[in-house]
């Protein structure tokens, strides 16, 4: 996405407090920018916060409220009895930095809301907590009665999201904290606060302002330990948010400078990772939608062959690795749910990125191991398709991966990411060493040689743009890209664009399932196999596609229509910038 590089200056001015006690009044002041500036292509606005090794965030909803698959902040703000409007919009600063603010409005009364997410400063804690600033200032000619409540409560009847480790009830029950204690709660704020509700209520003259600064912990934490976070002011949180991401994109341009001298290839992370988190349970990331592997929720790392940035984003991919291992069956396949059998290839792709570069990490043995029964359990499947005689029977069988394909079928990306997966083990068993130890007489079978012969043979052209049974064409675009079983100037994969391409009416984004539907990553999938196909304009027009339909806080929706409704598919994906895509072609 585009980052403007706009210098933002922060307003130096305490706001005054508003004569219900000095709780109201803090030194805090708002960043100096228009939320409703900044544009947005969808219906309904929408932001998550959220914090790298995190496994929760908060989803700021169209209402203006926040929520973290548990429990939801309800915010009440009214002027003279009057509700505060929807936001209309919920924007990021410079609209890719997690550093969200908008507005609402009651009559003569503004009110401005920013929200910054940060992790707790204990060892091993995969939490986060968001610090919220409300701000309300009458701009008008007259005194007006401000009221704002931020409620504790239960999730909507039909949550659009569940928390993966949500239990079925709070306990202890949903309470606001004050001062430090012992007790579990779920926020704090200055006070007063009885129960679930904290809530202040005051005159503002003309002109004058009021201010509330609360924390909200993704999961419950003690009073004492809340409480001991309440002394740094939301602008200090605010600072050291901006200092941690963009020191994260100064580590992302060290790896493409050392790209750019022969040294290897750049890192990219196109989604936040699954992480190995509380209790030894994982989640698959904040994007929340149910697809359960690699490339649709991992974090793609690609660290340099050499120094200290290659070296420590590798170390970054721990966490993920473990998390995807946690998923593998006895019998070897990788699967989060039933019908999904794209994931064991998935899975193997993110071990091979993650161990191999810059150079095999110390566990590669347990992985190539791990590799190893994956490709077993793939010859397995397709073992009963040869035994059959049936054209197609060397394919991955039947499946219904309950994730908009349409049909239960045989699904050509399931053969694609297997391919892709035989290549992975492969690189895998080699960087183990388990070659040299065939050839000793220690391994009974030559697995890497077996693993490149199965691939070749896997690589008909029947196999290619086909999906049996009909159903969307979701596999046959990933044969492209990413999954490259096809060379991308194979004209089988030109004459798919063609046809995909024509029912939208050019390049751009694509349908899926419905006439009025664009799908983001599907869509971009295609225009990454024009860019390597040489077809520049092509994946030029992909890519604007791409940077239209991006809400205010630089987000992308999976699927939705073309007046931008997007319906539960919460628009939390990052799409990719263009010099990401040009590195993939001449990488």
């Amino acid at each position: 996405m585009k980052r403007v590089a706009a210098h933002l200056l922060w307003i130096a001015c305490a706001l005054a407090g508003c004569g219900h006690g000095s709780d109201l009044a803090t030194e805090e002041g708002p960043l100096a920018f228009d939320p409703d500036s900044i544009p947005d292509a969808y219906a309904r606005p929408t932001a998550a916060l959220m914090a790298a090794g995190a496994t929760r965030g908060y989803e700021i909803t169209p209402e203006g409220d926040l929520y973290n698959g548990e429990w939801k902040v309800r915010v009440r703000a009214s002027a003279d009895g009057a509700e505060a409007a929807a936001p209309q919009r919920i924007a990021y600063l410079e609209r890719w930095m997690p550093v969200a603010a908008w507005k609402r409005s009651s009559g003569d009364v503004a009110w401005r809301f920013e929200a910054v997410a940060f992790q707790p400063p204990v060892a091993g804690d995969t939490g986060l907590v968001v610090s919220l600033l409300v701000s309300a200032i009458n701009r008008g000619a007259a005194p007006h009665t401000v009221a704002l409540a931020l409620e504790l409560g239960a999730p909507d009847s039909s949550p659009v999201f569940v928390a993966w480790d949500a239990p079925e009830v709070p306990a202890p029950p949903l309470t606001w904290s004050t001062r430090s204690g012992p007790d579990t709660v779920y926020g704090w704020t200055p006070g007063p606060a009885s129960g679930a509700s904290d809530r202040v209520e005051t005159t503002l003259a003309p002109g004058q302002s009021l201010t509330r600064h609360v924390l909200l912990p993704a999961y419950p934490m003690t009073a004492t330990a809340l409480a001991s976070l309440a002394p740094i002011t939301h602008a200090q949180r605010v600072t050291e948010a901006r200092h941690d991401w963009t020191s994260t994109l100064r580590a992302r341009r060290a790896v493409r400078a050392e790209r750019s001298r022969g040294r290897g290839r750049a890192a990219r992370s196109a989604r936040l990772a699954p992480r190995v988190s509380r209790a030894a349970r994982v989640e698959l990331g904040a994007d929340r939608r149910a697809v359960p592997l690699p490339r649709r929720v991992a974090a793609r790392r690609r660290p340099a062959d050499r120094g200290a940035v290659g070296g420590r984003l590798q170390r970054g991919g721990a966490r993920s690795r473990r998390g995807f291992r946690l998923f593998q069956w006895p019998q070897g396949a990788f699967l989060s749910q039933r019908g999904q059998l794209d994931g064991t290839g998935q899975a193997l792709w993110a071990f091979e990125q993650a161990l191999l570069r810059p150079a095999p990490a110390d566990s590669i043995a347990r992985y190539a191991e791990a590799a190893l029964a994956a490709w077993k359990w793939l010859e397995w499947q397709r073992d009963f398709g040869r035994q059959s005689g049936w054209q197609f029977g060397l394919m991955m069988p039947y499946g219904e991966p309950r994730d908009g394909e349409l049909t239960r079928a045989q699904l050509v990306g399931n053969d694609a990411w297997s391919l892709v997966g035989y290549r992975a083990a492969a690189r895998l068993l080699r960087a183990a060493g388990r070659e040299r130890r065939q050839r000793g007489g220690a391994e009974p079978r030559p697995v890497p040689r077996r693993l490149r012969r199965g691939a070749a043979r896997h690589q008909e052209p029947r196999r290619a743009a086909v999906m049996a049974g009909g159903g969307t064409r979701l596999g046959n675009l990933a044969v492209g890209w990413p999954c490259a079983a096809l060379p991308p100037g194979d004209p089988r994969l030109s004459a798919l664009a063609t046809r995909v391409w024509r029912v939208t009416g050019g390049p751009g984004l694509v349908t899926y399932g419905h006439a009025d539907s664009l799908h983001g990553y599907v869509g971009a999938d295609l225009g990454t196999w024009a860019l390597l196909a040489g077809r520049r304009a092509d994946a030029d027009r992909v890519l604007e596609a791409l940077l239209h339909w991006r809400n205010a806080s630089g987000a992308a929706a999976e699927l939705f229509s073309r007046t931008g409704a997007f319906g539960r598919n919460l628009p939390h994906i990052p799409p990719a910038p263009r010099r990401w895509w040009r590195s993939r072609a001449t990488r």
